[in-house]
């Protein structure tokens, strides 16, 4: 069952595709008919395959931050250093807020598409109690397509979406010659276009979408271009457009419930008649078609727009804040503790205790994080929270331990005599590296002055010479003014560099930096 975040994520595209078509159809009303239909077709088309396309494409994941306070908070209870850190309990998702939406809307679909069946075998059996037309030769339609005569119906309709048929009215015995080839040529163009196919792939995308406005405007919009682009190719084939529009009007006046025939064209059924007939009788129209390049390089367009938003996946509120504080074993709050933030895509924070030992992080992306917190005197502490479920934590740190080797020499048994050992070189001393030369970061006055704190995480390497390489900061959520502070300082810094068996050899080094008002 899909859930409601892949719902909310084809709705949301779906609704940006049919805005911009909307959009496009305004800005294009001085086009041609044709070209407005086939902008509505690739709209709908669009629309009916993001469902599909988004669950076939690799997922191109963007984050949205929302802000997390409307998430509920989950403390972590207090928990020794020294002790065994199990992973935070998740909590169960909340069934009905995801499962009853999602019902809900497969129930609509399922509703509308039992009516569309519905009426398509209502339409099949209807076509079996029609009776064939037979017309003289230069007014016979191509083989393909069957014209068939009911009572059933006041108006011609083109029906069938893979054999069509032409169904015309009884009193079509009576039309002259002029009207039957208005007529022929109107419905034979919807028949050559599979437009009763278009429809009912329209008709489909409205019952999955049937709770969206613009996809039953946008339903509208194709009809009733598809209707005024068979009437431009009916003047186009020569008919005059007063002449039709009169021919038009008079197969309107008889129109009644097409019952059966519900789910088929009619060509004069339906509202924006008025409409049809003023463009029919405006001469600056253009009533020219699309041709087939065009519609290729519209196609191709549409791909290349659609694909990539179809692969896009926002990861909406996916933002949080973790807070919390550190204390030790007696309950007394660990000041100016280190606290490192790590997740396994290479994010990185760090922030410092306050004089009642509570830090925060804030706009943190939702994972899975190591959280480590240092602090002189005590055990390091480390621990695994997930975000967004635990947003405020709570940290008891032990007391270092302190280790002590002792060896006791006693006289063994003679060696059996071997063969003589191979030499192994063991390392007889690594000494670390002691700053010598440090020079100490200075407050930014406009950070200063806008009340601005935070802790800089900076990462280098100590070099052979001392100085420090490649200086870079890590957590790029700090301020970026107490970051070139820290920068412009600590690149100045000079090291004893650490020695491996009496040579200099180059290690890696990480600098917190803390900018704290008091």
């Amino acid at each position: 069952m899909p859930s409601i975040d892949f719902l909310a994520g084809v709705t949301a595209k779906a609704t940006l595709i049919l805005a911009v078509a909307g959009l496009l159809g305004v800005l294009m009303r001085r086009a041609s008919a044709s070209t407005r239909y086939f902008l509505w077709i690739c709209a709908l088309a669009a629309v009916l395959a993001l469902p599909v396309i988004s669950r076939l494409l690799p997922r191109w994941e963007i984050a949205v931050p929302v802000a997390a306070a409307a998430a509920p908070a989950a403390t972590q209870p207090a928990v020794a250093a020294n002790r065994a850190l199990p992973a935070p309990a998740q909590p169960a998702p909340p069934h009905r807020a995801i499962v009853w939406p999602i019902v809900v809307w497969l129930a609509g679909i399922a509703i509308f598409l039992v009516r569309l069946v519905a009426g398509h075998a209502r339409l099949a059996l209807s076509l079996r109690h029609t009776e064939e037309t037979p017309l003289p030769a230069d007014l016979a339609p191509p083989r393909w397509v069957k014209l068939r005569r009911s009572s059933a119906t006041d108006v011609p309709i083109t029906c069938g979406v893979f054999a069509p048929a032409i169904v015309l009215p009884d009193s079509s015995q009576e039309w002259s010659t002029e009207r039957w080839r208005v007529v022929l040529t109107h419905e034979l163009t919807h028949a050559r276009r599979k437009d009763p196919l278009i429809y009912l792939l329209a008709q489909i995308t409205t019952a999955i979408y049937w709770f969206h406005p613009l996809c039953w405007l946008a339903v509208s919009r194709l009809r009733h271009e598809q209707e005024r682009s068979c009437d431009d190719a009916v003047v186009r084939a020569g008919t005059a457009a007063s002449a039709y529009a009169g021919h038009l009007v008079a197969l309107a006046r008889s129109v009644a419930p097409a019952g059966a025939f519900a789910v088929g064209l009619a060509m004069a059924a339906g509202g924006g008649l008025e409409q049809r007939v003023r463009a029919l009788l405006d001469p600056r129209r253009s009533r020219a078609c699309l041709s087939r390049r065009a519609c290729l390089a519209g196609i191709a367009l549409l791909a290349a727009a659609v694909i990539p938003l179809a692969a896009l996946h926002a990861q909406a509120g996916r933002f949080a804040s973790l807070s919390g504080s550190v204390n030790d074993a007696s309950g007394a709050a660990v000041p100016n503790a280190l606290v490192l933030l790590k997740n396994n895509t290479s994010h990185e924070e760090a922030a410092r205790t306050n004089a009642a030992g509570e830090f925060q992080f804030g706009n943190l992306p939702a994972g899975t994080y190591s959280l480590e917190v240092q602090a002189p005197g005590f055990a390091k502490f480390t621990q695994t929270v997930v975000l967004p479920i635990a947003h405020s934590v709570k940290f008891t740190l032990a007391i270092g331990q302190i280790s002590e080797t002792v060896e006791v020499v006693g006289k063994g048994p003679n060696p059996l005599p071997t063969s003589t050992p191979h030499q192994i070189r063991v390392s007889p001393n690594v000494q670390a590296a002691r700053l010598v030369s440090m020079v100490k970061p200075v407050y930014p006055p406009a950070a200063q002055a806008a009340g601005i704190e935070g802790t800089v995480l900076l990462r280098a390497v100590i070099s052979t010479s001392g100085d420090l390489l490649g200086l870079s900061v890590i957590n790029t959520a700090v301020d970026p003014e107490l970051a070139q502070a820290a920068v412009q300082a600590v690149s100045q810094w000079h090291y004893q560099p650490t020695l491996l068996n009496g040579e200099p050899v180059e290690v890696v080094t990480t600098i917190a930096v803390t900018f704290r008002l008091d």
